[in-house]
């Protein structure tokens, strides 16, 4: 087994990467099968991790692209970042690549190099230029092989266009999108994903759950037990620092299988200091992550996060999060009087319910809350 080290602020080489060895079977078969695929989890999942895994190993007769929408702004820029992603690829088709160039300034040798729009098509539309760049890569496509378009925070960029431009050009683009993936005959298949719910992105943009609704649910969450646990050894390899019995198990059990979750305890324990790790020594790990607030401001978003979607149900929200939180289960009707609100909650993962009785998704994160909050 090899040694890997803790990286949880940074990106994960797709080399180092653990497990969703089911997750991309899946993909791999819808793809395939004709589906297009929505991959929505909160943040410090994996989901971009598993993204650059599958865009390095997409599987035979499958050709993978991501492009990554955060920091999107415009319908313009939402535009130049798609040219900015596919030109550089090297599996893109060269009549492809001639399209382009007629279309946008680019240089292909640099990655992630600046794009501009050509004055000859300055005049079209942010959507049209989407659908003719799209268009040129569908239309040279070899025809044993199929294009992913693995689209990361897309959410985040509609909300941000909709806020800074207007919720119609958001929406005209979210419509563009849903257009693009209805077309038959098309060589390409999407990978739509991000940490921000599409429920509340459709508010924003003014627009009906027709626009996402050809999209097939890819669930990823937490690693399965044997994935965190392989990560869990690896990591404690990489420290060099031997599990004591039982340590493992429970580095799983306090983290969920999360594992940004997985990697910041382990950090925290090559910091703590040397021989052997106990299962005492992993329950210390996770309340001084917590305690640490520089340490833990990645998962702030638990707070954070519920202000810009929730408005002004924000402190509704808050209550039954804190509710749920301190009672370990709690029925569904003691929130009859925020039916929609706890629909959201549950929607963005915090929340389950189950046979109408509401709990956390995710201890840890539960764990995190309160200790956030003061409760």
């Amino acid at each position: 087994m090899d040694p890997l080290l803790p990286q949880p602020g940074s990106s994960i080489d797709p080399r180092h990467a653990v497990g969703r060895r089911a997750t991309t079977e899946r993909a791999r078969r819808d793809l395939r099968a004709q589906n297009n695929l929505a991959l929505t989890d909160p943040r410090r999942m994996g989901k971009t991790v598993w993204i650059d895994m599958f865009c390095a190993d997409p599987g035979e007769g499958l050709t993978a692209i991501k492009i990554d929408y955060e920091g999107v702004e415009t319908s313009q820029s939402f535009v130049l970042r798609t040219v900015q992603a596919l030109a550089p690829h090297q599996g893109l088709p060269r009549k492809t690549l001639e399209k382009l160039r007629g279309m946008f300034e680019l240089d292909v040798t640099v990655a992630a190099g600046p794009v501009t729009i050509k004055a000859g098509v300055a005049s079209r539309s942010p959507t049209t230029l989407l659908e003719e760049t799209f268009a040129s890569v569908n239309e040279h496509v070899p025809p044993d092989v199929l294009v992913v378009i693995a689209m990361d925070e897309v959410p985040m960029a509609l909300a941000n266009i909709a806020a800074g431009e207007s919720p119609t050009a958001a929406g005209t683009i979210l419509q563009t999108m849903r257009e693009l993936r209805r077309r038959q005959g098309s060589k390409l298949r999407w990978i739509v994903s991000g940490s921000v719910g599409f429920h509340h992105i459709l508010r924003k943009c003014d627009a009906t759950e027709g626009a996402i609704n050809d999209l097939v649910n890819l669930p990823l969450g937490p690693l399965p037990t044997p994935e965190a646990t392989e990560l869990a050894e690896r990591l404690l390899l990489g420290i060099e620092r031997a599990p004591q019995p039982g340590t493992i198990a429970a580095l799983v059990a306090e983290t969920d299988g999360i594992p940004f979750l997985i990697h910041a305890l382990a950090h925290g324990l090559a910091d703590a200091g040397s021989g052997p790790v106990s299962r005492d020594d992993v329950v210390r790990a996770f309340e001084n992550y917590v305690e640490a607030r520089d340490e833990s401001r990645a998962v702030t978003h638990l707070l954070t996060r519920l202000d810009p979607l929730y408005g002004d149900t924000t402190p509704t929200a808050e209550d039954i999060l804190d509710a749920v939180a301190l009672g370990g289960e709690v029925e569904s009707s003691a929130f009859a009087y925020a039916r929609p609100v706890l629909l959201n909650l549950i929607d963005d993962h915090y929340l389950v319910e189950r046979g109408r009785r509401l709990s956390w998704r995710y201890d840890a994160l539960r764990r995190i809350w309160v200790h956030r909050r003061g409760l």
